[in-house]
Formats: C-alpha cells, sequence, structure tokens
C-alpha cells in the first residue's frame, strides 16, 4: 500500500482512515519525514504539537 499522511495531525499512515484522529483527509503528496521516539522530551514534537510516538509528515500538499 501507499503511505499517506493525515492532513490534520500529520501522522503517515498506510490505512484509509488515521489511527490517531479518525480523519479521512489524507494525502499521498507530503514531503519530510520525522520519526518521533520520545514526545515528552523531544523539541521537534513540542514544535509540531505532537504528543504520540510515530511517523509524521513534515510538508503536506
Amino acid at each position: 500500500m501507499v503511505d499517506k499522511a493525515c492532513r490534520r495531525c500529520h501522522l503517515i499512515t498506510d490505512k484509509s482512515v488515521c489511527p490517531q484522529c479518525k480523519s479521512t483527509d489524507l494525502s499521498d503528496d507530503f514531503s519530510g519525514i520525522v520519526i518521533i521516539l520520545d514526545p515528552e522530551n523531544s523539541e521537534i514534537a513540542k514544535l509540531m504539537n505532537i504528543s504520540r510516538k510515530g511517523r509524521y509528515a513534515v510538508r503536506i500538499r
């Protein structure tokens, strides 16, 4: 399957519905990937408002 990024929370998934925020507004046109392992101590996670582990898209078109 093709990876898609959620336009609402930026999570990258291969499903048709975002498992994190339950949105169906997904795009396969994204660039940049950030992998968050420790959201509580990550400065990047704080800047992107991410509170859960996972793969996230930096930019979604």
